[in-house]
């Protein structure tokens, strides 16, 4: 009775939805300087996501499923359990619910920064454009989406923005952009079997691996050098102890039976890496 229905829900992959909704969180906490109102966290920080994110991902299943067919079979469209046409128009309609939220709880300026990740995510994943094909477009084009126009437009709620909050935007935005390379390691063979121009395969895979490494030691390194020159607060520092987990994920990246879990992994990492940045700028860690 329900399989239909749950299948749907898991075209919006909600496991993404985390990174956005901290990136959001974490701007709000840098804007007000505290922990944001409750209300606001519940329909800006929660409820516009799952509907912005929502829909880049149904979207996403729906044009990726021929290669779905090959790696992940067990979805939904592949697997038959909902149509193709169904994704779609379940697509369009967390298309239109994220308009109408978007108007409702933000002010008018800042719902064109939804407007932007909306068009962001249809040219990702749609034709013409396709950026997801486009090699080194695609992990800017994630980054631009998860991070930095989330991350701004929180920002600018209860203040305007200044430099250090701009380039703690840039920062995540740059890590997040080499990290998200590590997805294309899951989609190898489908991507290989329909000629996709994903970095892996066209620079090589250990290569693409080294792009990842970077992306994730960015901030890692950058923020301590920003506290020392004290551009950024003392809180920062605590960025260090991510060296840890870094030097898991590389040995993940090792075995390709792990690239998946090394993905999942790298996923988190920005994520928290991204709340660390709320918590050290409001003081939480002094």
């Amino acid at each position: 009775m329900f399989e239909k229905p749950v299948a749907l829900i898991r075209t919006m992959r909600p496991m993404t939805w985390i990174s956005v909704m901290i990136t959001i969180f974490a701007g709000m906490m840098i804007s007000s300087g505290d922990v944001p109102p409750l209300e606001d966290v519940i329909l800006k920080a929660v409820l516009l996501p799952v509907f912005v994110l929502g829909y880049a991902n149904s979207l996403n299943a729906y044009t990726d499923c021929r290669i779905d067919e090959i790696t992940r079979p067990y979805r939904a469209i592949p697997s038959g359990i909902v149509e193709k046409r169904a994704v779609l128009c379940f697509s369009v309609f967390l298309f239109v619910g994220a308009l109408i939220i978007s108007v409702w709880v933000l002010p008018l300026f800042l719902s064109f920064f939804a407007v932007a990740g909306l068009i962001l995510a249809t040219a990702y994943s749609a034709r013409p454009t396709c950026i997801k094909a486009r090699g080194p477009a695609a992990p800017l084009a994630i980054a631009a989406g998860y991070v930095f126009i989330p991350l701004v437009g929180a920002s600018l709620l209860y203040a305007e923005i200044s430099f250090d909050v701009l380039l703690i935007a840039v920062i995540l935005t740059a890590q997040t952009a080499g990290a998200s390379v590590s997805k294309d390691f899951v989609d190898l063979k489908g991507d290989f079997a329909l000629n996709m121009d994903t970095l892996p395969l066209t620079m090589g895979v250990r290569k693409a691996w080294w792009i990842v490494f970077a992306g994730l030691l960015i901030p890692v390194v950058i923020f301590p050098l920003l506290v020392a020159v004290r551009v950024l607060p003392c809180g920062f520092l605590f960025y260090l102890v991510l060296f840890l987990w870094f030097f898991y994920i590389v040995q993940l990246t090792r075995n390709e039976k792990t690239y998946e879990k090394a993905y999942i992994h790298t996923f988190f990492f920005c994520a928290v890496s991204i709340l660390l940045s709320g918590i050290a700028y409001v003081g939480v860690i002094p």
